[in-house]
Protein backbone atom coordinates (compact mmCIF):
# COMPACT_ATOMS: atom_id res chain seq x y z
CA UNK A 1 0.00 0.00 0.00
CA UNK A 2 2.77 2.46 0.93
CA UNK A 3 4.55 1.94 -2.38
CA UNK A 4 1.30 2.52 -4.25
CA UNK A 5 0.72 5.78 -2.38
CA UNK A 6 4.31 6.87 -3.03
CA UNK A 7 3.81 6.12 -6.72
CA UNK A 8 0.63 8.23 -6.79
CA UNK A 9 2.41 11.06 -4.99
CA UNK A 10 5.21 11.05 -7.54
CA UNK A 11 2.67 11.03 -10.36
CA UNK A 12 0.87 14.01 -8.83
CA UNK A 13 4.20 15.80 -8.44
CA UNK A 14 4.68 15.68 -12.20
CA UNK A 15 1.51 17.73 -12.65
CA UNK A 16 2.66 20.62 -10.47
CA UNK A 17 4.84 22.44 -12.97
CA UNK A 18 8.50 23.33 -13.19
CA UNK A 19 8.90 24.48 -9.59
CA UNK A 20 8.49 20.91 -8.32
CA UNK A 21 10.98 19.37 -10.76
CA UNK A 22 14.76 19.12 -10.48
CA UNK A 23 16.53 21.47 -12.86
CA UNK A 24 19.43 20.31 -14.98
CA UNK A 25 20.86 23.82 -15.15
CA UNK A 26 22.89 25.64 -12.55
CA UNK A 27 21.50 29.08 -11.76
CA UNK A 28 23.15 31.94 -9.93
CA UNK A 29 21.90 34.41 -7.34
CA UNK A 30 22.41 38.13 -7.31
CA UNK A 31 23.07 39.36 -3.79
CA UNK A 32 19.63 40.96 -3.63
CA UNK A 33 18.00 37.76 -4.81
CA UNK A 34 19.94 35.75 -2.23
CA UNK A 35 18.75 38.11 0.50
CA UNK A 36 15.17 37.69 -0.70
CA UNK A 37 15.56 33.91 -0.75
CA UNK A 38 16.80 33.80 2.83
CA UNK A 39 14.04 36.10 4.10
CA UNK A 40 11.49 33.97 2.23
CA UNK A 41 12.81 30.81 3.92
CA UNK A 42 12.69 32.51 7.31
CA UNK A 43 9.13 33.80 6.82
CA UNK A 44 7.74 30.52 5.42
CA UNK A 45 6.43 29.33 8.78
CA UNK A 46 2.92 29.60 10.22
CA UNK A 47 1.68 31.57 7.18
CA UNK A 48 0.86 30.48 3.64
CA UNK A 49 3.81 30.21 1.28
CA UNK A 50 2.64 32.96 -1.07
CA UNK A 51 2.47 35.48 1.75
CA UNK A 52 5.93 34.53 3.00
CA UNK A 53 7.66 34.92 -0.35
CA UNK A 54 5.73 38.05 -1.36
CA UNK A 55 6.68 39.61 1.98
CA UNK A 56 10.33 38.72 1.37
CA UNK A 57 10.27 40.52 -1.99
CA UNK A 58 8.74 43.62 -0.46
CA UNK A 59 11.09 43.73 2.53
CA UNK A 60 14.30 43.29 0.55
CA UNK A 61 13.24 45.90 -1.98
CA UNK A 62 12.33 48.35 0.79
CA UNK A 63 15.50 48.07 2.86
CA UNK A 64 19.02 48.58 1.52
CA UNK A 65 20.22 49.41 -1.97
CA UNK A 66 20.62 46.59 -4.49
CA UNK A 67 21.15 44.20 -1.59
CA UNK A 68 24.61 45.47 -0.71
CA UNK A 69 23.72 46.80 2.72
CA UNK A 70 20.49 44.95 3.49
CA UNK A 71 21.64 43.02 6.56
CA UNK A 72 23.67 45.97 7.84
CA UNK A 73 20.58 48.15 7.52
CA UNK A 74 18.49 45.55 9.38
CA UNK A 75 21.02 45.46 12.22
CA UNK A 76 21.13 49.25 12.46
CA UNK A 77 17.37 49.71 12.55
CA UNK A 78 15.98 50.65 15.94
CA UNK A 79 14.06 47.68 17.39
CA UNK A 80 10.82 49.64 17.67
CA UNK A 81 11.10 50.87 14.07
CA UNK A 82 11.80 47.38 12.77
CA UNK A 83 8.84 45.95 14.67
CA UNK A 84 6.65 48.78 13.39
CA UNK A 85 7.80 48.09 9.84
CA UNK A 86 7.03 44.38 10.25
CA UNK A 87 3.58 45.22 11.59
CA UNK A 88 2.49 48.01 9.25
CA UNK A 89 4.98 48.22 6.38
CA UNK A 90 3.08 46.03 3.96
CA UNK A 91 0.71 48.73 2.75
CA UNK A 92 -0.58 49.10 6.29
CA UNK A 93 -0.67 45.36 7.02
CA UNK A 94 1.72 43.01 8.78
CA UNK A 95 4.27 41.04 6.81
CA UNK A 96 3.72 38.03 9.04
CA UNK A 97 1.31 36.69 11.62
CA UNK A 98 3.96 37.31 14.27
CA UNK A 99 5.63 40.62 13.33
CA UNK A 100 7.51 41.11 16.61
CA UNK A 101 8.95 37.61 16.56
CA UNK A 102 9.98 37.91 12.90
CA UNK A 103 11.60 41.29 13.55
CA UNK A 104 13.74 39.62 16.21
CA UNK A 105 14.62 36.76 13.88
CA UNK A 106 15.57 39.19 11.10
CA UNK A 107 17.88 41.16 13.35
CA UNK A 108 19.42 37.95 14.68
CA UNK A 109 20.00 36.67 11.15
CA UNK A 110 21.45 40.02 10.17
CA UNK A 111 24.03 39.83 12.95
CA UNK A 112 25.16 36.32 11.98
CA UNK A 113 25.28 37.06 8.25
CA UNK A 114 27.14 40.33 8.78
CA UNK A 115 29.68 38.86 11.18
CA UNK A 116 30.26 35.42 9.66
CA UNK A 117 29.54 35.95 5.97
CA UNK A 118 30.37 39.59 5.33
CA UNK A 119 26.73 40.43 4.67
CA UNK A 120 26.49 37.91 1.81
CA UNK A 121 24.24 34.87 2.53
CA UNK A 122 25.45 33.20 -0.66
CA UNK A 123 28.61 32.30 1.25
CA UNK A 124 26.50 29.90 3.32
CA UNK A 125 26.12 27.58 0.33
CA UNK A 126 28.46 28.83 -2.41
CA UNK A 127 30.64 26.04 -3.79
CA UNK A 128 29.34 23.56 -1.22
CA UNK A 129 28.14 20.01 -1.87
CA UNK A 130 27.99 18.92 1.76
CA UNK A 131 24.23 19.13 2.38
CA UNK A 132 24.41 18.46 6.14
CA UNK A 133 27.03 21.22 6.53
CA UNK A 134 24.90 23.76 4.68
CA UNK A 135 21.90 22.78 6.78
CA UNK A 136 24.00 23.17 9.91
CA UNK A 137 24.97 26.69 8.84
CA UNK A 138 21.38 27.61 8.07
CA UNK A 139 20.19 26.30 11.43
CA UNK A 140 22.58 28.69 13.19
CA UNK A 141 20.42 31.52 11.88
CA UNK A 142 17.73 32.52 14.40
CA UNK A 143 14.30 31.28 13.32
CA UNK A 144 15.56 28.64 10.90
CA UNK A 145 15.23 25.13 12.29
CA UNK A 146 15.51 21.60 10.84
CA UNK A 147 12.32 21.85 8.75
CA UNK A 148 13.18 25.18 7.11
CA UNK A 149 16.80 24.19 6.54
CA UNK A 150 15.61 21.13 4.66
CA UNK A 151 13.30 23.28 2.56
CA UNK A 152 16.13 25.70 1.80
CA UNK A 153 18.62 23.07 0.61
CA UNK A 154 15.87 21.41 -1.42
CA UNK A 155 15.15 24.65 -3.28
CA UNK A 156 18.85 25.38 -3.77
CA UNK A 157 19.53 21.96 -5.27
CA UNK A 158 16.24 21.24 -7.02
CA UNK A 159 15.42 24.67 -8.41
CA UNK A 160 18.85 26.28 -8.75
CA UNK A 161 21.11 23.30 -9.45
CA UNK A 162 23.38 24.23 -6.54
CA UNK A 163 24.87 21.99 -3.81
CA UNK A 164 25.62 19.39 -6.45
CA UNK A 165 22.31 19.72 -8.30
CA UNK A 166 21.04 16.36 -9.51
CA UNK A 167 23.92 14.60 -7.75
CA UNK A 168 22.53 15.81 -4.43
CA UNK A 169 18.99 14.47 -4.84
CA UNK A 170 19.51 11.42 -2.62
CA UNK A 171 20.53 13.73 0.25
CA UNK A 172 17.42 15.92 0.03
CA UNK A 173 14.70 15.29 2.60
CA UNK A 174 11.06 16.27 2.84
CA UNK A 175 10.11 19.23 5.01
CA UNK A 176 7.69 17.86 7.64
CA UNK A 177 5.22 20.75 7.65
CA UNK A 178 1.59 20.43 8.70
CA UNK A 179 0.33 19.59 5.20
CA UNK A 180 2.85 16.82 4.60
CA UNK A 181 2.46 15.38 8.08
CA UNK A 182 -1.32 15.22 7.70
CA UNK A 183 -1.07 13.41 4.35
CA UNK A 184 1.57 10.98 5.62
CA UNK A 185 -0.52 10.14 8.71
CA UNK A 186 -3.82 9.69 6.89
CA UNK A 187 -2.26 7.53 4.18
CA UNK A 188 -0.46 5.38 6.74
CA UNK A 189 3.04 6.27 5.50
CA UNK A 190 3.75 6.90 9.19
CA UNK A 191 1.92 5.31 12.11
CA UNK A 192 1.34 5.82 15.81
CA UNK A 193 2.70 9.11 17.16
CA UNK A 194 5.40 9.88 14.60
CA UNK A 195 8.37 12.07 15.44
CA UNK A 196 9.90 14.66 13.12
CA UNK A 197 12.47 12.10 12.00
CA UNK A 198 9.82 9.44 11.29
CA UNK A 199 8.47 11.48 8.36
CA UNK A 200 11.96 11.87 6.97
CA UNK A 201 12.74 8.17 7.37
CA UNK A 202 9.48 7.20 5.65
CA UNK A 203 10.29 9.35 2.62
CA UNK A 204 13.85 8.02 2.46
CA UNK A 205 12.55 4.46 2.45
CA UNK A 206 9.89 5.07 -0.21
CA UNK A 207 11.99 7.26 -2.51
CA UNK A 208 15.67 6.56 -1.72
CA UNK A 209 16.99 8.15 -4.91
CA UNK A 210 15.19 11.44 -4.18
CA UNK A 211 13.31 11.46 -0.85
CA UNK A 212 12.14 15.05 -1.32
CA UNK A 213 10.33 14.02 -4.50
CA UNK A 214 7.41 13.30 -2.15
CA UNK A 215 7.55 16.77 -0.59
CA UNK A 216 5.83 18.95 -3.20
CA UNK A 217 2.95 16.55 -4.02
CA UNK A 218 2.23 15.83 -0.33
CA UNK A 219 2.30 19.56 0.47
CA UNK A 220 -0.01 20.32 -2.47
CA UNK A 221 -2.47 17.56 -1.59
CA UNK A 222 -2.48 18.67 2.03
CA UNK A 223 -3.30 22.22 0.98
CA UNK A 224 -5.77 21.53 -1.80
CA UNK A 225 -7.59 18.36 -0.73
CA UNK A 226 -6.52 16.87 2.59
CA UNK A 227 -7.89 19.63 4.82
CA UNK A 228 -7.73 19.35 8.62
CA UNK A 229 -11.53 19.33 8.67
CA UNK A 230 -13.82 17.92 5.97
CA UNK A 231 -11.13 16.80 3.50
CA UNK A 232 -12.14 16.59 -0.14
CA UNK A 233 -11.29 12.91 -0.50
CA UNK A 234 -13.39 12.38 -3.64
CA UNK A 235 -11.27 14.89 -5.59
CA UNK A 236 -7.93 13.86 -4.09
CA UNK A 237 -5.42 12.10 -6.38
CA UNK A 238 -4.84 9.56 -3.59
CA UNK A 239 -8.52 8.73 -3.03
CA UNK A 240 -8.51 5.21 -4.48
CA UNK A 241 -5.51 4.00 -2.47
CA UNK A 242 -5.68 6.11 0.69
CA UNK A 243 -6.91 4.29 3.83
CA UNK A 244 -8.10 7.69 5.20
CA UNK A 245 -6.78 7.00 8.69
CA UNK A 246 -8.44 9.25 11.23
CA UNK A 247 -10.84 10.78 8.71
CA UNK A 248 -14.43 10.85 9.90
CA UNK A 249 -16.80 9.17 7.44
Amino acid sequence: MSQQIAKRLKKHGKTLGGWAKATKRKRTFTLQRANCFLVGVLFDQQVNAEQAWDAAEWITESIGEQGDDFWKAICELDDAKLIGFMQYGWAGSAFHRYPKKMAGFLKGCGKVIAEEYGGDPRKIWRGKKNIPKVRERLEKLPGIGPALSRMAVLILARNYGLLGGSDALAQLDVKPDEQLKRVFRRTGLVTGKPSFDDYIKAARKLAPKFPAELDAPAWDIGREFCFPQKPDCNSCPLDECCPKIGVAT
